[in-house]
């Protein structure tokens, strides 16, 4: 009798064991869960703020070649890096349909747009694409020029339908989440005009 009481009394303590080990797990299962969601909903919200920062960089670059270039405003809003050539159009750069860009900032606090130097395959899974596209956070604002604050994002300025008063500009950030299995991407786009041709 005693030995059936012993050994009821074990099969007790482990199945009471056993319940608790599984709460605890489940408890540290949801705890897991929402530290992913907390984190995939961080990098959401900062890939949009990076996406957004792009359409806002084209628009500084119009507004800025504006400036630079008040008395032609008709050929100048769209200068690639601000080239005083547009000036009448005399052969000048100009930002191009179906290029993709990288936008940084300059010494001087301007916006420059650079084509990368990959020729093909324009998709997150090719690692050249990556390195190219690669973003970086200097004090208070993200950039594509080297700094050593390197962040998991890729931009990419994509521009299309480019007339000779307005085009659209395609802000593309792609990120990897912590297992580096799965890719994300936010797309913002804005039509960019001469309003003041």
């Amino acid at each position: 009798m005693k030995k059936n009481k012993k050994a009821t009394s074990i099969l007790e303590s482990m199945i009471v064991l056993l319940v608790i080990v599984s709460w605890i797990l489940w408890l540290y299962n949801i705890y897991s869960n929402s530290q992913k969601i907390s984190n995939s909903t961080k990098n959401r919200i900062e890939a949009i703020e990076i996406a957004r920062e792009g359409i806002e960089a084209m628009k500084n670059i119009r507004d800025t070649n504006w400036l630079k270039f008040a008395w032609d405003t008709n050929n100048c809003f769209d200068t690639l890096n601000y080239d005083s050539n547009c000036v009448w159009n005399w052969g000048y750069s100009k930002i191009s349909e179906n290029t993709h860009y990288k936008v940084y900032k300059w010494i001087n606090n301007k916006w420059y747009l650079e084509e990368p130097s990959i020729s093909w395959n324009y998709e997150y899974q090719n690692s050249v694409y990556r390195d190219n596209f690669k973003i970086y956070k200097k004090d208070w604002y993200y950039t594509q020029s080297w700094t050593t604050d390197e962040t998991i994002f890729t931009r990419e300025i994509f521009i299309t339908d480019k007339t000779s008063t307005w085009f659209i500009v395609h802000s593309i950030v792609w990120w990897a989440d912590s297992s580096k299995n799965w890719a994300y991407k936010v797309e913002l786009e804005d039509l960019l005009t001469n309003w003041k041709k």
